[in-house]
């Protein structure tokens, strides 16, 4: 369900609306670090209403942003960037004091 099942090639053919991300069965994943907050396991969803959820197993985190402000293009807002890697910065700040 959270495993990328597009090719490279409609990965390619995609990038403006996956970003680094490919898609399973449960939303998209994923694949390529393209910025701080992609990570290996990380999937979720980006809708087009202004709304995102993903989760990150290997951290435990689970980060919901809901808003009423509907995407004018397919690239995420910058208020979804900045929520992505606000939540990214605090799970690995969490990590680092679990871990140690």
């Amino acid at each position: 369900m959270t495993t990328n099942h597009l090719t490279a090639e409609q990965r390619a053919r995609a990038t403006l609306f996956l970003e680094g991300q490919g898609g399973g069965y449960g939303g998209q994943v994923d694949v390529t670090p393209a910025d701080p907050w992609n990570g290996s396991g990380r999937y979720g969803w980006v809708g087009g209403t202004g709304t995102t959820a993903h989760i990150v197993p290997p951290t435990g985190t689970v980060a919901i942003l809901l808003t009423q402000v509907a995407m004018e293009n397919p690239t995420p807002t910058p208020l979804m960037r900045d929520f992505w890697r606000r939540v990214a910065e605090r799970s690995s700040r969490a990590g680092a004091v679990t871990e140690s």
